[in-house]
């Protein structure tokens, strides 16, 4: 690589960090000066936007991306009030959402357009569990949250835009896996979260929506084979996330100012985004450090009806428990995606 393109990526490196700070920074200062519930939402959902784009959203995205938001958190709504008297069919009209989405997920479907009908299956029933007179409440915050995530990542293009003009797209290709491989491996990614997700449900507690979403984050990685060699560096990834919470949300705490607030979100932001930026292969590592440092932060601040912001010790824990719970599911299942993906391209070089 020449001495210019090394430059270059670097220059375009360090804007794609500047921005995903910026981003998160932004928005926790917005949720918390208007004094939103839910404080995570906004900085995750911007932080997966500018971790998945490289170039800014067009209007026509933006529009949709507000539209997938409204229509997935309003069916799930939906589904949760008509059978919230029948637990066991609410679990398995969730499984059967979750599998659809997982195996678009893996056909190549655009990372977002399957990421958000999850957030909303795995926080909405659990709240409606917690406070079912919130839930209306906490699907409308996870819209408004998703309107402010995205004119936050516009207002980052505008301040960092990348080295050249051009459509958004997506960061990392990620190849469609044939329709068998895609099927089988969505339906183990569901089996390995329907009894979380069940158990939640059942038993829902202030942990419930950060151990899910921790779930899912970990099955949406690309490479569930590679999931399972990082097991320890995800762990860590977990680990590490939540003790900069930990920290962060304590020094707030002890300064007791909004500026102060600001600052240290934004200095703990710039150190995860740099490494998300310059990790190359080890990124969602990283990427998913960031995700449980917003969790854990967000909830400490603004908790969950159950909750409370004296538990970090407790929500750090579940935190690493859902983490070691996917790893040994991906663990167990492994033989099975293995043997399904050489059966599928022995049968594939047969036809040839």
């Amino acid at each position: 690589m020449s001495s210019s393109s090394t430059h270059a990526a670097t220059a375009a490196g360090k804007r794609a960090a500047l921005r995903l700070a910026f981003g998160v920074t932004v928005c926790f200062a917005l949720v918390e000066a208007f004094d939103w519930d839910a404080t995570f939402l906004a900085p995750l959902l911007a932080a997966n936007m500018l971790v998945r784009l490289e170039r800014y959203p067009s209007l026509a995205q933006g529009v949709l991306f507000v539209v997938l938001i409204a229509l997935s958190s309003g069916a799930v709504l939906l589904l949760t009030n008509v059978l919230s008297s029948s637990p066991a069919v609410l679990i398995l009209a969730l499984a059967l959402l979750m599998y659809l989405t997982f195996y678009a997920h893996r056909r190549g479907a655009p990372d977002l357009a399957t990421f958000l009908p999850q957030l909303s299956v795995v926080t909405i029933p659990v709240i409606a569990v917690l406070s079912p007179q919130l839930s209306g409440q906490f699907a409308s915050t996870l819209v408004s949250a998703g309107i402010a995530a995205l004119l936050v990542v516009w207002l980052a293009y505008a301040a960092f835009p990348p080295l050249s003009d051009g459509p958004a797209s997506s960061s990392v290709a990620r190849p469609a896996q044939p329709p068998r491989t895609a099927s089988s491996n969505a339906l183990l990614d569901t089996l390995v979260l329907a009894p979380a997700l069940a158990w939640f449900i059942l038993d829902a507690t202030e942990v419930a929506v950060v151990a899910l979403i921790i779930i899912v984050t970990l099955l949406r990685m690309r490479d569930a084979e590679q999931s399972l060699r990082a097991a320890f560096g995800l762990i860590l990834a977990n680990l590490i996330g939540g003790v900069a919470a930990a920290i962060v949300y304590s020094l707030v705490i002890l300064a007791n100012t909004f500026l102060f607030f600001v600052t240290a979100c934004l200095a703990a932001s710039l150190i995860f985004a740099g490494r998300i930026a310059t990790a190359g292969d080890r990124a969602p590592v990283y990427a998913i450090a960031l995700a449980t440092f917003i969790l854990l932060l967000g909830l400490g601040m603004t908790p969950l009806p159950g909750g409370s912001s004296e538990f970090f010790v407790a929500r750090l824990q579940n935190v690493l428990l859902a983490s070691a719970y996917t790893i040994g599911g991906i663990s167990l299942t492994s033989r099975w995606r293995h043997a399904h993906t050489s059966g599928t391209e022995e049968l594939s070089g047969s036809r040839v």
